[in-house]
């Protein structure tokens, strides 16, 4: 099997080795060139996202909150454009995959870290930045070993290896790692009793677990772990008093860190429960961790123009739904009244199942749905709730193959009524991704007149080697190649219980 070989010194200044072309799947794409370096990079990445999502959180912000949001007035002023998703061998990608693309520069089969389908290992771009010295910081709402922050500066055949992924980041040496995910630190829940707590506290690193302790916390090397799976949704945290920081507040942990770093730093900060909560169809946990990512974006941009030689790379790994603001009424004027139900919403699917526990009947489910949704569920609708959650019962066909029993629950509460809605007449495809092209755009001195157009997600990885002069060439496999090894080993298969993707 041919490949191409890593080219030497290719992490030397100056030295450079052009991409494969892109494979456009039939779209010609554009390759935009920055014109400039910079000491910092940022890479923000709002996992899931879908610009359906933006134009209910947009709608929501002006028409409910009285503001734009910071997103809006980038897209208006700085460059931006669509990103192709695609994987090596399917037009629907998932979030390692995705992420070795943004990270690697290449194509890989779905549910690997920074690896070919017969184990060539490829060279994520922040572990290149680490080799020439850039501090490198990762915050995530997701486990912090998670897929797309794990793509970015390590290799494993499987994504959900997470355990293993712990040891691995206590390895690579990251100054910040900031998200949940304690079950593979803790040595009471880990199945080797590894205690990597006190693992990477010998080595330098400030352990912190609470938002308090984040905020007390002068430690200049971090590994903050608030929970022990994702993060919870910004919808509970703020509405139902769960103690995790927020996105905005692990950010501004991790910038004054890696700023104090005198050869700069690179920092991937992901939203990345935006895609869990298109999952599972929740268009109020989907909304507010919009408008989390927003209020952490307010922070980076401030950040950036205090310190004009970072560059900020705001994009989207895929879509995930998509859930929709749908017309309704006569000539749909009734369509905006979507937007002002949402703001009775004030917990996540995920906060109600533990609510309700595994045994609810269906008064406790109406309560529920009134409460927390601000919803009149019928009689017939809550106990299909009811038999989704205690006999495992789902509805309909559509999202048998999502997350269940969340998926039953969002579709519990579906609009009834076309013409004046009495619930948000927000609807989904599916809980699953698509293929849908997704946002990307660029914040820093000296582009406002750059034009991005539409460009494939391996070209992230060159506007990220352009910006701090950083240029080599990882492996690259065909997908012949790919489908072909494929027949006999797979690689990285997604866990049946990993529902997440």
């Amino acid at each position: 099997m041919k490949r191409r070989d890593i080219l030497k010194g290719g992490l030397a200044a100056g030295a450079l080795a052009f991409l494969p072309k892109a494979d456009a799947q039939g779209a010609p794409q554009n390759q935009p060139s920055l014109g400039r370096r910079y000491r910092n990079l940022i890479v923000f990445v709002y996992d899931g996202f879908s610009w359906e999502d933006y134009a209910i959180a947009q709608a929501y912000a002006r028409r409910r909150l009285g503001r734009a949001l910071a997103l809006e007035r980038l897209l208006a002023r700085y460059p931006n454009g669509l990103l192709n998703t695609s994987s090596l061998t399917s037009y629907v990608t998932e979030s390692s995959a995705a992420g070795n693309a943004l990270s690697c520069g290449v194509k890989t089969v779905n549910g690997g870290l920074a690896i070919h389908a017969d184990g060539t290992r490829l060279k994520p771009f922040f572990a290149a930045a680490k080799e020439v010295g850039k501090a490198v910081g990762l915050v995530t709402t997701t486990t912090i070993t998670h897929a797309t922050p794990a793509s970015f500066v390590i290799s494993n055949p499987d994504r959900n290896a997470e355990a293993q992924i712990a040891e691995q980041y206590l390895e690579f040496g990251a100054e910040v790692y900031l998200g949940g995910g304690d079950r593979f630190f803790n040595p009471e829940k880990r199945q080797d009793k590894k205690d990597m707590y006190a693992a990477f506290a010998a080595k330098g690193y400030g352990v912190v677990k609470t938002p308090e302790e984040l905020a007390r916390s002068g430690a200049s090397k971090l590994l903050g772990v608030f929970s022990d799976g994702h993060v919870p949704y910004e919808v509970d945290r703020r509405f139902q008093g769960l103690k995790v920081p927020s996105l905005k507040e692990m950010v501004q942990a991790a910038l004054p860190r890696l700023a104090s770093y005198r050869n700069g730093f690179v920092l991937q900060v992901e939203a990345g429960r935006i895609d869990h909560s298109n999952h599972i169809n929740d268009p109020a946990a989907t909304l507010w961790d919009v408008l989390a990512a927003d209020e952490a974006l307010e922070v980076l941009t401030g950040f950036v123009d205090r310190n004009p030689d970072t560059l900020l790379i705001l994009v989207a790994d895929h879509a995930t739904g998509v859930g929709a603001l749908y017309g309704a009424g006569r000539s749909y004027l009734e369509s905006s009244v979507g937007i002002d139900l949402l703001e009775a919403q004030k917990a996540s699917f995920e906060h109600m199942r533990r609510v309700l526990g595994s045994a609810p009947d269906a008064a406790q489910v109406k309560e529920a749905y009134r409460a927390m949704k601000g919803v009149t569920l019928t009689d017939e609708e809550a106990q299909m709730v009811v038999r989704a959650i205690r006999e495992r019962v789902y509805w309909p066909d559509a999202v048998r193959q999502g997350i269940q029993p969340d998926n039953t629950m969002a579709w519990a509460m579906v609009q009834k009524n076309a013409n004046k809605p009495d619930r948000p007449n927000i609807g989904w495809s599916s809980g699953q991704h698509t293929a849908s092209p997704v946002i990307l755009l660029l914040y820093g001195q000296g582009l406002r007149f750059l034009q991005l157009g539409l460009v494939d997600n391996t070209h992230v990885f060159r506007l990220m080697g352009e910006a701090l002069n950083l240029r080599y060439q990882n492996p690259v496999m065909s997908e012949e190649e790919a489908l072909e090894i494929l027949k006999t080993r797979p690689v990285g298969t997604l866990h049946p219980e990993d529902v997440w993707a």
